[in-house]
C-alpha cells in the first residue's frame, strides 16, 4: 500500500509541476513504460489536460485485483492565469466508455470499496500540498465491465469534446507488478 501511495503521490507530482513540453524517457523501467502509457498529457491552447488511468499493471499487487474490478481515473485541467501562476479548473462532463461505446458505471463515494477511498484521499492531499492547496483532480471510479488493462479492448474518456483513448493490453501485462 505504501508503494501504491508513493507511486500516486508521484504521479500526481508530475501533473502539478509538468511542464508544457515534456521529453520522452531515457533508458526507461519497465514500470516507468506502464506509468508513460497510461497517462495522457493534452497540451492545449487555453492550457493542459492531464489524464492517469490507474490500472492493473501500474499498482502493487495487493491492489491489483481491486483494479481489475474497478476503473479508477484522474483528470486535471491546469492553465496559466494572468500573472503566471497555474489554476486548476473543476473538472465536469467526463463520460467513460468501453471500447464499444458502451458507458461505464459510476460508482458512488459510498460504494467504493475502503482501499480505494484511502488511495484517492492520499492521492489528493499530496496534490493539494504540492500545488500549495489549488489543485481540483477530479477522481472517477467506474465498474470495470469489459475493460481490463491486461485484455483486448479499449477505454474512452470523453472530456471537453475530445475522446482519449487506452488501446489494451496495456504494457507491463506481463511484467510482475510491484511489491508493496
Amino acid at each position: 500500500m505504501r508503494a501504491l501511495v508513493s507511486f500516486l503521490a508521484f504521479i500526481l507530482l508530475l501533473l502539478a509541476v509538468a511542464a508544457p513540453a515534456s521529453a520522452r524517457l531515457w533508458k526507461p523501467t519497465p514500470q516507468q513504460q506502464v506509468a508513460d502509457y497510461l497517462s495522457i498529457t493534452h497540451n492545449k491552447s487555453d492550457g493542459r489536460v492531464d489524464i492517469v488511468w490507474l490500472a492493473g499493471p501500474l499498482v502493487a499487487t495487493t491492489a491489483k485485483p481491486l483494479m481489475d474490478k474497478y476503473v479508477v481515473i484522474s483528470i486535471g485541467r491546469i492553465r496559466r492565469g494572468p500573472d503566471g501562476a497555474m489554476v486548476w479548473d473543476d473538472v465536469q462532463g467526463v463520460q467513460v466508455s468501453d471500447g464499444a461505446g458502451n458507458a461505464l458505471k459510476e460508482v458512488s463515494a459510498d460504494q467504493m470499496p475502503p482501499l480505494l477511498v484511502g488511495m484517492i484521499a492520499t492521492a489528493e492531499a499530496a496534490s493539494r500540498q504540492n500545488s500549495q492547496g489549488k489543485s481540483k483532480v477530479f477522481w472517477g471510479v467506474y465498474e470495470a465491465g469489459t475493460v481490463n488493462a491486461c485484455q483486448r479492448g479499449k477505454l474512452n474518456v470523453v472530456f471537453e469534446g475530445e475522446t482519449y483513448n487506452f488501446d489494451t493490453p496495456v504494457p507491463g501485462c506481463d511484467i510482475p507488478a510491484p511489491k508493496p
